[in-house]
């Protein structure tokens, strides 16, 4: 057969390159090489053309050493200067240490020189290393020459000027051709402890009769070699069946819809016939008719699911007599399904087998360097024993300097491996659904060391799981169980489950439910200094989370709450109330544990209590204190792994150490506990702000300005200025200084993005108010203009020590009018401004110019956001260099080019590599613009232009809805924009952008079309205000307008001025008339919003049947229709602040409506009972409706309403029983309402989350029982009269919790009775258990007489 016929050959896909060419260019490039490459491309061979001028200095480049690795064979080309190059010596070197310790092939070819001067180093060879020699130590060069003496032992090619090339070239790929054609596998680069393995599985298989069909398995978590181990053996018993075949990837394949070309290369490479598979049935008959008459050896690798089992090798009859099938898995399930005959379960490595294979990837040999020992030993504990995190890691830290080892693992502590983490993640993304995947996560986070028995019991409490509810994760190689039944989990699939909580944190704008988290040891202290501690913290508005020890008759350590353990992780601070008892608690030490966890990886704030105890009790635990006997009767009453028991001991001692409070023999409990409020409150200050998700750079930065600027030790004011070009950083750096020195000042305000508020209308006002209340958060004081404003923060700033952050500020009016350029201030106060303007420095006592990243800094921020890892990619390294090169030290263009470029190829790398090649430095926005080139989508791009010039600071819900009437796919596209940097998504669901992107798309629109009439979005400016008043323009493109003036300088328009507008969808006015007749506006409006609404009504000729959204915000309207005009597309109505606004609309003419917003429509005295008519609506918001005494019944029957905020309606004064209909309810907020009845239908709403209602503000089941017993106990309900009969006694009500419901069984705890150590009272509704439930300790007989009869009466 020729070369050229076997083009159709597949590559082995163990392998990256079929070929390896290693030459000398300036030789052989232009002549041989070239011939040779093509030839072997044609034959189908894949061949890496190492291409000398890709080298970089002396060093072979870590690619290169991994694609060497990575290839089968290698063909090296001796030359007449191929000495002369060091790096041609390296890489020999490096290919013959491959063959040695891999297996790979070497064929070596003379071109034009004698094999004996090779040999010898004789001739140019001889004259080149003597060269090297004065370069180079003696045992380098020696290590050359015994390389190339090796490669010459080998059969080659000999190459004269008298050889016909292309003859000679056909030669050689038809002997390449015949040596890959080998059927044995790649196993590994270093397959350390492999052939153990191996020999294991061989001798299970041994054990058969020669007759049997057998299957097997070889089962195991991701990454622990599984395929490996099955290559290995497939190597060595191939040999003995006529019809082998290794089928690698079934999970990808099958992912990727490869079913029938499974079956068909199945078919084909053992039954050796060109047979066509049509479908998967089809092949499921060919393979059971075929297979039966063959003795097959077949391994199916990765398999996931039976599907691909029944598609692929059915059951044993499908094989002739002597067939052995292996399938590799991670879900022993499928196994068992199948009924295979072994499992074989691929267990980690042991430390010294870590060890070695770790040093052989980032060493190149079998053990560490010396000086790297410790570091190596540190990331093999970290690896546990797992092959791919060892070479994975071990390839990332080849060639790294100390420092950067030292950098990977203190960010592997913080982050996993991110190649690791997604390997790991099949396993959890292949769970069948939410719920097993969040009883993996509980497990990751609360449960490991757990006996089985009380796992179940923790999970069931939660999930009301079987007893097998956990062995699919065990089937799933996602846990184990060891030899005393306790749950164990791999650290990393630990780590990774973390992970995965940690990234839905941080998604979740709901993420803090608690401030603090209370633990503590209940007969300690749970009475007394707890109960007070709880109470405390809740009047100072903090919202605690505290757990009774008895819950339904189970002590603490008998069953674990996960409900609990979540709340450690939901909390913002945990306060751990050590006493003498606290570790004699199994369940103490294991809340002790979590919050170690939150500490570590969330950095959750930790405030300890020593009550009673010493802190050096709990630091040395030593055996002869009271808190030591009571750690080591737990250990050993309890079976406590070793450990676990260093693993409390460990988080106990460094507990011990942070600054906190002890109270000994305290003559004031009350004092301590107030100065403990006092401090937990500092320690919670909630004014903290997000810096960067990836803060590179920002510490020593702000570290130089503190220390430069004497920052903390200034007793006079001081005016700090940092100024910087846009996109540098500033507000970045500003925000980073307030975070570190925020805690020394009596008050402090953050405001940003001052240039864009300061042109709102009242934005000026809105600063001031906004700086007034964050320095006086008490305060009730409101600002009505500037001028005011001015007198006010003049008069009150002084009295303090203030810290104040002035963010983008563009006038020295803005100083003036917000703190009076610094003279208002308390002296050693501190003012920063950031700016862009050399003008403004001038009031600055000092300034900070902010100069951009170096280059380190700056390819680790671009490899955050392009790799998700603190350096690049090997393959990269090169690319990532050059695009920051010509990013010039800008953050944002790192950021965003970064993003741009996460999971592209390497040609779209140099593309992009070539567009910034071609902009001059300063043209930050055209680099910037790569990126939105780049967009794949064109209704991505249309997005990213609409959010520019109409949607900053709008909620991202309503832009979704309003974009996608506008038929663009809205929710994937601002997805795929956030993910690129090019918007943001506040904590509050805001969009946000960068003023240089918001330019940028803005200029984009201007150079695409630069006359106005063409122009598809337009904006305020005078130009375009021009078009508009001379109604300018036979037919205008434009699709979007924004014209938004203040209202002191608003401006009166012709309708006439939209006529020629036909395609217009977007409209955005405020500070506008418009005269004449609305007919001419575009019915093919999607949005509009405009702000100041002058007219009593919307016209009749104003109907837009289109419409999405409706904004007439701060409008004139009294109603909104004179008469009702039906409207099924607007999902938006928002009539916020309209004064005179007297009714709502007809709702039954909106019947798609999903949010209506009416806040501050003061005149507002009736909702249509039409209401109740929206089938679709999410959002009510009727808050500061003043005038509004009743909310129509109709209401109550939207089972689809999620949000209802009713605060601020002074008039409302009751919520009904149907509010049970809303099954959907998630938010209700019913503050500063006259509400004084609480239906206990509310009790029941399942889906309520979040309530704030008379006075009390939470989650639903912490609230409601607190509204409940609130109202219970007011002077007009009868048990207050039973409280009131025990005249001496003084309740304290501490967390009620969720145990009260309100009907059919009612229960109340007080946490603290004075005088009464616990009162417990359980209420029926069956008579007969009501003394049975009723419980009283330390109350006299007739107290609980009167309580009994009392009760008696109020539950008949």
């Amino acid at each position: 057969m020729s070369y050229y016929q076997s083009a159709e050959r597949i590559p082995d896909p163990s392998w990256k390159y079929d070929v390896y060419l290693s030459f000398r260019g300036q030789d052989t490039r232009y002549r041989f090489i070239s011939d040779l490459y093509e030839a072997l491309t044609r034959a189908g061979i894949l061949a890496l053309l190492d291409d000398e001028e890709i080298q970089l200095g002396d060093q072979i480049s870590y690619i290169l050493v991994q694609a060497i690795e990575a290839s089968r064979l290698f063909v090296v080309v001796f030359s007449e200067s191929y000495a002369a190059s060091t790096w041609c010596l390296k890489e020999l070197t490096k290919i013959m240490e491959c063959r040695s310790t891999i297996g790979q092939t070497v064929i070596p070819l003379y071109y034009n020189v004698d094999p004996s001067d090779v040999r010898h180093q004789r001739g140019p060879f001889e004259k080149a290393l003597l060269r090297h020699m004065d370069r180079y130590e003696n045992e380098i060069v020696h290590a050359w020459r015994a390389a190339l003496t090796q490669a010459t032992e080998l059969s080659g090619f000999l190459i004269t000027g008298d050889s016909n090339e292309v003859e000679l070239v056909g030669v050689i790929v038809e002997h390449i051709t015949t040596l890959l054609a080998s059927k044995d596998l790649f196993i590994a680069r270093h397959p350390v402890g492999v052939q153990s393995r191996t020999e294991y599985v061989i001798q299970m298989l041994h054990s058969r009769k020669p007759e049997d069909v057998v299957l097997m398995g070889i089962w195991g978590m991701g990454g622990v070699g599984k395929t490996t181990i099955a290559k290995s053996v497939y190597n060595q018993i191939h040999r003995h069946f006529d019809r082998p075949m290794f089928l690698p990837n079934i999970w990808e394949m099958w992912e990727n819809n490869q079913q029938v070309f499974l079956q068909d290369r199945l078919l084909n490479g053992i039954c050796k016939a060109q047979i066509n598979v049509q479908n998967i049935a089809s092949g499921v008959a060919l393979l059971r008719e075929r297979l039966r008459l063959e003795r097959v050896f077949l391994v199916l690798d990765d398999v996931n699911n039976i599907e691909q089992l029944n598609a692929l090798c059915g059951g044993r009859e499908w094989f002739g007599a002597g067939s052995i099938i292996i399938i590799t898995t991670r879900d022993r399930r499928l196994l068992r399904m199948i009924g295979v005959d072994y499992v074989y379960q691929v267990k980690e490595m042991d430390y010294n087998e870590s060890l070695q294979l770790f040093c052989w990837n980032a060493f190149g040999k079998a053990t560490p360097l010396t000086e790297f020992a410790r570091l190596a030993e540190d990331v093999v504990a970290y690896c546990g024993g797992l092959p791919l995190a060892l070479e994975t890691i071990g390839c990332q830290l080849y060639g790294k300097m100390k420092d950067e080892w030292e950098n990977v693992l203190g960010g592997l502590k913080r982050f996993p491996h991110p190649d690791v983490h997604q390997v790991l993640k099949l396993s959890f993304d292949g769970l069948n659904d939410d719920r097993e995947k969040e009883i993996f996560l509980d497990i990751a986070s609360f449960c490991i060391g757990m006996e089985r028995g009380e796992v179940l019991k923790t999970l069931n409490y939660g999930f009301g799981i079987s007893e097998h509810g956990i062995s699919f994760l065990e089937e799933q190689s996602l846990i184990t169980f060891d030899e005393k039944d306790r749950v164990r989990m791999h650290p990393l699939l630990r780590d990774m489950g973390r992970e995965i909580v940690r990234e839905q944190s941080q998604t979740d704008a709901q993420r803090r439910t608690y401030d603090v988290f209370v633990s503590f040891r209940g007969k300690d202290t749970r009475p007394t200094f707890t109960s007070h501690l709880h109470t405390s913290l809740r009047n100072a508005g903090i919202a605690a989370y505290k757990d009774d020890d008895d819950v339904d008759g189970l002590q603490r350590g008998e069953r674990i709450s996960i409900a609990l353990l979540k709340a450690i992780g939901l909390s913002a601070c945990s306060v751990i109330v050590f006493s003498t008892h606290y570790a004699d608690s199994k369940w103490c030490l294991q809340e002790l544990e979590n919050i170690m966890v939150c500490h570590r990886t969330k950095g959750q704030v930790v405030y300890p209590i020593f009550y009673g105890v010493d802190p050096s009790d709990i630091r040395y635990q030593k055996k002869e204190t009271d808190f030591g006997k009571a750690f080591e009767s737990l250990i050993s009453r309890r079976s406590v792994e070793e450990d676990k028991v260093q693993s409390w001991r460990t988080d106990l001692r460094e507990v011990s150490s942070f600054p906190g409070t002890t109270v000994i023999n305290s003559w004031n409990e009350s004092e301590d506990i107030k100065r403990i409020v006092e401090h937990v409150t500092r320690l919670l200050d909630k004014t903290e702000l997000f810096v960067a998700a990836h803060p590179v750079g920002v510490e020593p930065r702000v570290q130089k300005l503190i220390e430069e600027s004497n920052i903390q030790k200034t007793k006079d004011v001081l005016i700090l200025g940092i100024k910087g070009m846009g996109g540098v950083g500033k507000t970045t750096i500003a925000k980073a200084i307030y975070n570190k020195i925020r805690r020394d000042f009596d008050g402090r305000s953050f405001l940003l993005n001052i240039r864009e508020t300061w042109k709102q209308d009242n934005g000026k006002v809105l600063l001031q108010q906004q700086l007034l209340e964050d320095i006086f958060i008490a305060t009730s004081i409101h600002i009505r203009n500037i001028d005011s404003g001015m007198q006010i923060l003049k008069e009150r700033l002084s009295a303090k020590r203030v810290l104040i952050v002035l963010d983008d500020v563009t006038d020295l009016d803005q100083l003036n009018a917000l703190c009076g350029s610094g003279e208002w201030c308390g002296p050693g106060s501190v003012v920063i401004i950031t700016t862009r303007y050399n003008d403004l420095l001038r009031v600055c006592k000092l300034t900070f110019n902010l100069e951009k990243m170096n280059r380190a800094e700056s390819l680790e921020l671009f490899s955050w956001h392009a790799f998700k890892q603190a350096c690049p990619k090997e393959e990269f390294v090169k690319l990532s260099r050059d695009v920051v090169e010509y990013s010039n030290g800008l953050p944002l263009a790192l950021e965003v080019l970064g993003s741009h470029l996460f999971n592209m190829g390497i040609k779209e790398w140099e593309s992009a590599l070539d567009t910034l090649k071609s902009i001059p430095h300063d043209k930050v926005q055209k680099k910037l613009q790569i990126s939105f080139d780049g967009l794949s989508k064109n209704y991505e791009k249309e997005i990213f232009l609409d959010i520019a010039c109409f949607f900053i600071g709008m909620d991202r819900n309503d832009v979704v809805k309003i974009l996608n009437g506008c038929g663009l796919r809205a929710e994937i596209g601002i997805s795929a924009l956030k993910e690129r940097n090019l918007i943001t998504v506040d904590n509050n669901n805001m969009l946000g952008m960068h003023d240089l992107l918001r330019d940028m798309g803005r200029a984009i629109i201007c150079e695409k079309s630069p006359e106005l009439e063409e122009r598809s979005r337009l904006w305020y400016d005078e130009k375009v205000l021009e078009l508009l008043e001379n109604h300018e323009g036979t037919d205008l493109k434009v699709k979007g307008l924004s014209l938004k003036l203040p209202m002191t300088n608003s401006i009166c328009l012709s309708k006439e001025a939209f006529k020629n507008m036909t395609k217009l969808k977007l409209l955005q006015l405020a500070g506008v008339q418009l005269n004449g007749e609305f007919k001419h506006v575009s019915r093919y409006l999607r949005w509009m919003s405009w702000h100041g609404f002058p007219l009593r009504h919307t016209p009749i000729d104003c109907y837009q049947p289109n419409i999405i959204s409706i904004e007439l915000e701060n409008s004139k309207l009294r109603v909104l229709w004179k008469r009702s005009l039906l409207l099924k597309q607007l999902k938006i109505l928002n009539l916020s602040h309209s004064h005179d606004l007297i009714k709502t609309p007809d709702f039954s003419y909106l019947p798609n409506l999903e949010k209506l917003v009416l806040k501050d429509c003061t005149e507002l005295s009736l909702i249509s009972y039409t209401i109740g008519t929206l089938k679709n609506i999410l959002h009510i918001n009727i808050e500061g409706c003043t005038n509004l005494s009743v909310l129509p019944r109709s209401i109550y029957k939207l089972t689809s309403l999620e949000t209802l905020l009713l605060s601020g309606c002074s008039k409302i004064d009751k919520l009904e029983e149907d509010v049970e209909q809303m099954e959907s309810l998630a938010v209700l907020k019913a503050d500063n309402t006259a509400i004084a009845q609480v239906p206990g239908a509310l009790a029941r709403l399942r889906n309520l989350g979040h309530i704030s209602l008379c006075g009390y503000e939470g989650l639903a089941r912490d609230v409601i029982p607190l509204i409940m017993f609130w109202l219970w106990t007011s002077p007009n309900n009868m048990l207050s009269s039973v409280m009131q009969k025990c005249s001496s006694n003084v309740f304290t009500y501490a967390n009620w919790g969720p145990q009260l419901q309100i009907k059919g069984d009612v229960s109340l705890d007080t946490g603290n009775v004075s005088n009464c150590n616990e009162l417990v009272m359980h209420i029926s509704e069956s008579k007969s258990s009501l003394n049975s439930l009723l419980t009283q300790m330390g109350v006299d007989n007739s107290f609980t007489e009167i309580l009994q009869k009392t009760i008696s009466q109020i539950f008949p």
